[in-house]
């Protein structure tokens, strides 16, 4: 089964979509425990949450992001949405805490991986 075969993509979608869901539902409710990082790591994220806008910002747009990709409706920016958010992910866990890198890998790879199918929607922007 190739990579970019329609039943693949569209699982990747759903799974990536769910899982953005999934983070926009605790950003908005704090249900599930939030994992603990070193004194860099926490002074981050205390400084986003300190901001009043930013964490509800982050968690209403992977909730839209999540939505696209769950309905395929503009999936290729629901990519785009999310890539500077995904790339942030990946860097926190590089530079500021190395725990839980492999979330950060999954949501990467699976925004790299949904960018790359919808090469094609972008190529009139990139002209």
């Amino acid at each position: 089964m190739s990579l970019k075969s329609k039943k693949v993509v569209r699982t990747l979608q759903v799974i990536f979509g769910l899982l953005n869901i999934l983070f926009a539902a605790n950003g908005f409710f704090q249900f599930m425990p939030g994992p603990q990082f070193n004194e860099d790591g926490m002074a981050f994220l205390t400084a986003l949450f300190n901001t009043g806008y930013m964490f509800i910002l982050i968690s209403l747009l992977h909730l839209v992001a999540g939505v696209m990709f769950v309905f395929n409706k503009f999936s290729p920016l629901a990519a785009v949405l999310l890539a500077p958010f995904s790339l942030n992910i990946l860097l926190f866990h590089l530079f500021l805490d190395f725990t839980g890198w492999y979330v950060a890998a999954v949501v990467i790879i699976l925004n790299i991986y949904m960018l790359w199918v919808h090469k094609n929607a972008y190529t009139p922007m990139l002209r």
